[in-house]
């Protein structure tokens, strides 16, 4: 190659150096920086981290703990005072009920007392103290709780109780068509009549009682309701004698005032705690009929029970009302609105068995 040639060549090669050195330096700045950027990151303290990475570590050791539970404490004024434990999620987190013991026996919180009644109420009759209750305030059907009511207006007209009653086509319930073993035409006296009435829940010997009373059918059912309000008894009505009336409606509060106020009868106490009577029917198909008490409980030796009213009707579930006493105290217990043919009685005795244990409970 010629010097003139080698002098036309030099500028392009030196422009190509040029091009290819350009990366190096850059490449290795960003090297350098990277370099620096992790041990900077190395050598940072834990608090200094990304403020989203503390969030995603502190949700994870949230999302694994169970959620505080509430425990609430029942004083013996009745008022709930809740006592929780600190909330460290920001959702709200489920209450559990915790149940006073009521005494020393009582040193550990009890298990959940479950009944299957609607409205359950339970109370002490000489202090009034609810030891437990459910629906309580609520206006229901109480079918055949009725005759409790009945009992009391009967007795309080003060009529002859050895005065023959006779069953009529009149006493005979053409509505829901209730089987009986009353016929038309069967006499008793008035005594033995209530007593069927209360211990058997007899339909036809109930409404002949409220028939033959003084004023006659009407008067006596507006003697019910004006015994009513009298007892204070001011969210219920009746419409018939029986319980058959599903207009027939009070509350659990109300039929607590009915049970103490029937307790001061000392024929319905005996009447309503009979197990069993045998009767004779004269005017009936058969000469002599056994009747049973409709709650089983008044045979069971492990109750004492003072007063005694079971109910049925479609509208009203299964009802029973009691006065008894258990660990020594007197209680009243009503349970309505039950949902199984036995459940009502296995909610007396899950009841009896709660009480026992030591416990009380007032439901929030």
């Amino acid at each position: 190659m010629t010097t003139r040639s080698l002098r036309n060549w030099l500028p392009l090669l030196g422009l190509a150096a040029v091009v290819v050195s350009l990366p190096a330096p850059q490449a290795h700045a960003q090297s350098a920086s990277s370099r620096e950027a992790n041990a900077r990151k190395a050598q940072a303290p834990k608090a200094a981290r990304p403020a989203a990475q503390a969030q995603r570590t502190t949700a994870g050791r949230h999302a694994a703990r169970p959620a505080d539970r509430v425990r609430t404490t029942i004083p013996a004024s009745g008022h709930a005072v809740a006592k929780a434990a600190p909330m460290t999620a920001a959702r709200a987190t489920p209450v559990s009920m915790r149940y006073r013991p009521d005494s020393a026996r009582s040193a550990e919180a009890p298990s959940d007392l479950v009944l299957r009644s609607t409205a359950v109420l339970v109370a002490s009759q000489a202090s009034g103290q609810v030891l437990f209750s459910r629906n309580d305030d609520k206006v229901r059907s109480i079918a055949s709780i009725t005759k409790l009511m009945t009992a009391m207006v009967v007795l309080d007209y003060n009529q002859s109780m050895d005065e023959p009653v006779t069953i009529t086509e009149e006493d005979i319930d053409a509505t829901r068509r209730l089987g009986s073993r009353l016929a038309a035409g069967t006499t008793l006296s008035r005594a033995e009549m209530l007593r069927l009435s209360l211990m058997s829940s007899e339909n036809r010997a109930t409404a002949a009682l409220a028939r033959t009373s003084p004023g006659g059918y009407r008067e006596f059912i507006a003697q019910m309701n004006l015994k009513a309000q009298a007892l204070g008894m001011h969210q219920s009505r009746f419409e018939d004698s029986t319980g058959l009336h599903s207009g027939n409606v009070s509350t659990a509060q109300d039929l607590v005032r009915l049970v103490n106020a029937g307790m001061t009868y000392s024929t319905i106490r005996e009447y309503t705690t009979t197990s069993a009577l045998r009767v004779d029917t004269p005017g009936n198909r058969a000469a002599h009929l056994q009747f049973n008490n409709s709650n089983q409980l008044v045979a069971s030796p492990e109750w004492e029970i003072g007063l005694s009213k079971t109910g049925f009707i479609r509208e009203a579930g299964r009802c029973l009302v009691m006065h008894t006493r258990i660990n020594g105290e007197e209680m009243v217990i009503v349970l309505l609105d039950s949902d199984g043919r036995h459940s009502r009685i296995a909610d007396a005795n899950r009841i009896r068995r709660w009480i026992e244990s030591g416990f009380s409970l007032r439901l929030i």
